[in-house]
């Protein structure tokens, strides 16, 4: 079974691939080009080579509509296609990120010729958001993970930005083999769940996600108002929570932390905020 790994806030990953060389100081200027026309382009710091590129992904892929066209036709002939211009704009941040062909070939079409998809089981996830919000955002994480922690800012973010459009369900996946507290964490944030105080004790762990053993989760809960007797005896079917969490998530075959779903479209992308809220909005603008 392949070890699990975290995701790096970078499109690579912790074991992503070497940077892409610097771009030339002084790259060669674009050829005059009727793709700066389409709807979204922005061809700025593009250079004729990557234009020609752009040029051909456009040529070469579907409508993101489903409709018997290329993408270059739809942002011509459909403006009632509104994805396309995501489609296209995507493509243009993939060439200024420095992505080869070959990988942004990869990364377009996961999201949007074929994206990867998981149904999260919500009924007793701990949510955040308004509940009645078009956009379901489901992650799966781990309190020991540092880039989970740092993903956090980039959600609280999101969600007050959205308050009355997005909504996010937080599901546990404690990576144990390399977290040895993460599990227990889980489990105490659970545990506090059962007495309302989930939120509260997840903000705290991440906070102190450097001292995450058992006299630490004890003391946290007692800061927290928790009856804490109740509290040690709920951890038993917290610990069956968060080991069906963790069976859900292999089932879907999560790699690592965090994992994001938005409205069951795996989210597969660089972890910042601009991009995060580009899958949204596209989400509201289909």
């Amino acid at each position: 079974m392949r070890a699990l790994v975290c995701v790096a806030l970078l499109a690579s990953g912790c074991n992503g691939k070497p940077s892409a060389p610097a771009a030339d100081a002084t790259p060669a200027p674009a050829e005059p080009s009727d793709t700066a026309t389409l709807p979204g382009m922005d061809l700025a710091g593009l250079d004729a080579g990557q234009v020609k590129v752009l040029d051909r992904f456009l040529d070469e892929k579907p409508s993101a509509c489903g409709k018997a066209q290329s993408l270059r036709s739809s942002l011509k002939g459909d403006p009632a296609c509104r994805r396309s211009v995501f489609a296209g704009r995507y493509l243009v941040t993939l060439l200024k990120a420095g992505l080869l062909p070959s990988e942004i070939d990869e990364t377009y079409d996961k999201r949007f010729v074929a994206p990867q998809l998981g149904k999260c089981d919500l009924a007793d996830a701990p949510l955040r958001g308004n509940p009645d919000a078009p956009v379901v955002l489901c992650e799966f994480s781990d309190f020991q993970c540092p880039v989970c922690r740092a993903f956090e800012p980039v959600l609280a973010k999101l969600l007050d930005e959205y308050r009355d459009q997005a909504r996010l369900y937080y599901k546990e996946f404690p990576l144990t083999r390399m977290h040895p507290d993460a599990e227990a964490a889980a489990i105490a944030a659970v545990a506090a769940g059962r007495q309302g105080r989930f939120w509260p004790m997840h903000d705290k762990l991440f906070a102190n996600q450097e001292h995450l053993a058992a006299a630490d989760l004890e003391r946290y809960a007692g800061e927290l108002k928790l009856d804490v007797k109740k509290w040690k005896a709920d951890q038993a079917a917290a610990r069956e929570t968060v080991e069906r969490e963790r069976a859900e998530g292999d089932k879907l075959s999560l790699t690592g932390t965090p994992t994001l779903y938005i409205n069951d479209r795996k989210y597969n992308g660089p972890l910042r905020y601009e991009m995060v809220k580009d899958w949204i909005d596209e989400e509201l603008n289909r």
